[in-house]
């Protein structure tokens, strides 16, 4: 029961049982649980399909396919000792939450997180800070969201020349009116790191007729002046409540990841200098 409306106590706001199920979870007592967050999800773990097992069913593609392939993919970086003595750059790879609602929250893409860590840690570096938007300019943000991959079902819902085929490997989004925040620069430069890590890519610019959804890319290239271009591998059903990749994609995408951590900043610099 409750003694006033501000006063309500976490009994009548959550069901016993469920606070029974979390404090089994967390190894304490109900009554050591002060409040908390319900988030419905598929409980069924990721699977594979198809005839050859060459599709991945699974909850949450997008974008935990893209935040696993940005993580796993520094993670092989970095455990390459030689590499790390020869880097110059400061590699990371960023999660959001709420892009899917505005990201406007203090943990969304929108907030001042992202330009704090980075003032941080080029603070720690001891980066002057007239210095700092020169490192800004001179880095580079690899958008990596999932792209509606063609359905033979819906082909009409594709531009005839830019339909996205599973296998295939990394989308290149393109869009005039700045929903994707791809420029001819960052693609150019996209592609040969593609190149360099033997990672197919294919183009993707929504139909003239139909809306365009948008990224975190816009956002932060605007925000923080970084060049950014956005990506992201091809998949069905996008915001289902179970969607469908393909296998080959996946390891392209984690290749991509991994290959744009060694070879960018080879890449970039020579570019300059054409």
């Amino acid at each position: 029961s409750s003694s006033g409306r501000g006063e309500e106590s976490k009994e009548a706001r959550h069901h016993a049982a469920l606070l029974e199920l979390l404090s089994k979870e967390l190894g304490c007592a109900p009554s050591d649980i002060v409040d908390a967050d319900l988030c419905l999800m598929d409980a069924m773990p990721a699977s594979l399909c198809g005839m050859y097992e060459e599709f991945i069913s699974s909850p949450r593609v997008d974008n935990l396919l893209s935040t696993w392939a940005a993580v796993k993919g520094l993670c092989e970086f970095a455990s390459n000792a030689d590499r790390i003595k020869e880097a110059t750059d400061i590699c990371l790879a960023v999660s959001f939450d709420h892009e899917e609602v505005g990201s406007q929250s203090f943990t969304g893409a929108e907030g001042e997180t992202l330009p704090a860590w980075l003032e941080r840690i080029l603070g720690a570096l001891n980066v002057p800070p007239l210095v700092r938007p020169e490192v800004y300019s001179r880095s580079f943000l690899l958008s990596a969201d999932c792209a509606h991959g063609l359905h033979p079902n819906y082909a009409s819902k594709h531009q005839s020349e830019h339909r996205p085929d599973f296998h295939r490997g990394v989308v290149i989004k393109n869009n005039a009116n700045q929903r994707y925040a791809t420029t001819a620069l960052t693609a150019a430069l996209f592609r040969e790191v593609c190149k360099r890590a033997s990672v197919p890519c294919q183009d993707f610019v929504v139909r003239n007729d139909s809306p365009c959804g948008t990224t975190i890319g816009p956002i932060i290239s605007s925000k923080v002046g970084v060049r950014t271009i956005d990506i992201g591998a091809p998949q069905w059903s996008m915001h289902s409540i179970r969607e469908t990749c393909a296998t080959s994609d996946a390891a392209h995408l984690l290749n991509l990841c991994q290959g744009f951590f060694e070879a960018f900043r080879e890449i970039d610099t020579s570019t300059a200098k054409l």
